[in-house]
């Protein structure tokens, strides 16, 4: 490119058309005609290729905020699941501590106080018509409910990852400036083009009888239609796509703090569980809630992230994909 830019420079800069139509005979013309075609076929080739790039990069983003998207849906689901279960056993272990004493020190005994509490919850079990096996399955709760916490926890985590490989894709590209100074250098041909047609057909030759008049005009036709203004649009949705990256990334790396934090054991043993019902200890049981539902609440906005992002690369790639077809008509033209 840079060294296309004197022979660009050079015919820009002169007026050799206006002034040599009087002295210069057709012949000449038609060859300094034929060196501004040249100039443009060189010009004006590979700008596909440039926008192809753009176009597989958003390509790449969009599958890869696709498989975030999907990351943080499967983190909503598994914490809501994850919210129903403990609530189930919340309501298990507050009916069972109205019963029974609740109070005594776990850590005195913790495998026996455990085995309590699965006796007691068995024994109501029972008095509410329920098979007694039933409430065995408090255990397998604990643990599903353990089990779901850590799939939302990793899966949150995922979606630090693809926000990530997406800022960097979208971070690296968002600068298209070699782009669009191709494409200004073409359309300056172009222009140049036109300005040849002119002196030309001012000269008196025939532009459907003369090659080279056809030539121009064919690129005329057909390079005319690649517009600067489509750069900078995919430049500002890069950096849509950017920030877009960038608030997931963040969102993500809060939701699995928050959602590590609700699944640790703090909240996930059932004496500590208990302990908290006999002391009444309101405010830690609504604490573990509240970190479950900002955990969710959290994964909500990722997935809102994943699909502003989504939107903003098939956006991109549209837009790509309009501009290659001008930019291959055009290169196709001048071969």
């Amino acid at each position: 490119m840079k060294k296309l830019l004197p022979l660009i420079a050079a015919l820009l800069g002169t007026n050799a058309f206006a002034t040599d139509v009087v002295t210069d005979s057709n012949a000449e013309l038609l060859n300094q005609a034929e060196e501004v075609y040249n100039a443009t076929r060189i010009v004006c080739s590979g700008i596909s290729d440039q926008i192809a790039k753009v176009a597989n990069i958003s390509t790449a983003n969009t599958a890869i905020t696709g498989a975030g998207t999907i990351a943080a849906t499967g983190a909503l689901v598994a914490g809501v699941k994850k919210s129903n279960i403990d609530a189930e056993i919340e309501s298990r272990l507050d009916e069972f501590c109205k019963k029974n004493d609740c109070a005594q020190n776990p850590e005195t005994n913790p495998q026996e106080f455990y085995k309590t509490i699965i006796e007691g919850i068995a024994d109501i079990s029972t008095e509410s018509g329920l098979d007694k096996t039933d409430s065995k399955s408090i255990e397998s709760m604990l643990e599903q409910s353990q089990k779901l916490g850590n799939w939302r926890t990793g899966l949150m985590a995922g979606t630090i990852g693809t926000n990530l490989a997406t800022a960097i894709l979208s971070g690296r590209n968002m600068n298209q400036s070699d782009l669009i100074q191709q494409i200004t250098a073409c359309n300056d041909m172009i222009k140049t083009v036109s300005e040849v047609q002119h002196t030309l057909k001012t000269a008196g030759i025939n532009p459907i009888e003369n090659p080279v008049m056809r030539k121009l005009d064919n690129a005329k036709t057909w390079c005319d239609q690649m517009n600067v203004a489509d750069v900078e649009k995919i430049e500002n949705r890069m950096k849509a796509s950017l920030g877009t990256s960038i608030a997931g990334g963040v969102i993500g790396v809060a939701g699995t703090a928050t959602s590590a934090a609700a699944n640790s054991d703090k909240y996930s043993d059932i004496n500590t569980r208990a302990s908290l019902h006999a002391n009444n200890n309101t405010a830690e049981l609504q604490k573990a809630k509240n970190l479950n539902t900002a955990a969710n609440i959290m994964s909500g906005a990722s997935i809102a992230t994943g699909v502003a992002g989504t939107a903003v690369n098939i956006s991109l790639i549209s837009l790509a994909k309009k501009m290659i077809k001008s930019a291959q008509r055009c290169e196709e033209i001048l071969q």
